[in-house]
């Protein structure tokens, strides 16, 4: 008798589940380890690498790539990784190359905030980059017409939703910039991953 071969669905959604603990350690570790390098070995001095607007200068460009690995204090990052870890988790599941994805939205965000944030500013943190990865699933769901981030934003909660709606207002010691920026970046990207709806393409 020949072993019977597993059913596809079953080696994508473990495939998709090691993807996700994948994103977690690639995004997880180099935050918090930077953040803890930050404070101990470094005094501070990681941080003075963020986002200035329209500067052109070395640490500027380089807060383009890496502004997401700086932050203020433990409150600031603490709030951060309870958000990234939902929408990472989500994005894991549902989005095939999500690491090459997530990359792009880096990169995206952080050069809307170059471009439009505030003169004399200094944008750090990865709510920029959390914010990214929403509106691609807004931009998926709605736009691209993909099932699985429609599923994705149903299953934030209002609640979710209404608390990142409230980061969205300008507050003062918040990036308005980099929060809105992050979004209509993630809208766009995600709004032109266009394929018809199919429940065979749920995990696309």
């Amino acid at each position: 008798m020949y072993p019977t071969s597993q059913p596809s669905w079953q080696s994508l959604v473990k495939s998709r589940l090691r993807q996700t603990m994948q994103l977690y350690l690639w995004v997880f570790v180099p935050m918090w380890l930077m953040f803890l390098l930050n404070n101990s070995v470094l005094f501070g001095l990681w941080n003075v690498f963020g986002i200035v607007p329209r500067e052109l200068s070395v640490p500027s460009f380089i807060g383009i790539l890496a502004s997401w690995t700086m932050h203020a204090n433990l409150a600031h990052i603490t709030g951060n990784s309870l958000v990234m870890a939902q929408v990472l988790f989500l994005f894991g599941v549902f989005e095939k190359k999500a690491m090459m994805t997530i990359v792009f939205l880096i990169v995206g965000s952080g050069l809307f905030t170059w471009v439009f944030g505030s003169s004399n500013s200094l944008h750090i943190g990865a709510s920029g980059l959390a914010f990214a990865m929403m509106g691609y699933m807004i931009g998926g769901a709605l736009f691209a017409r993909r099932w699985g981030y429609l599923i994705a934003c149903v299953a934030l909660g209002v609640g979710f939703w209404l608390a990142m709606l409230s980061n969205l207002m300008p507050q003062v010691g918040v990036s308005f910039a980099g929060h809105l920026g992050g979004l209509l970046t993630g809208i766009g990207v995600g709004a032109s991953t266009r394929h018809p709806y199919s429940q065979s393409r749920l995990l696309r």
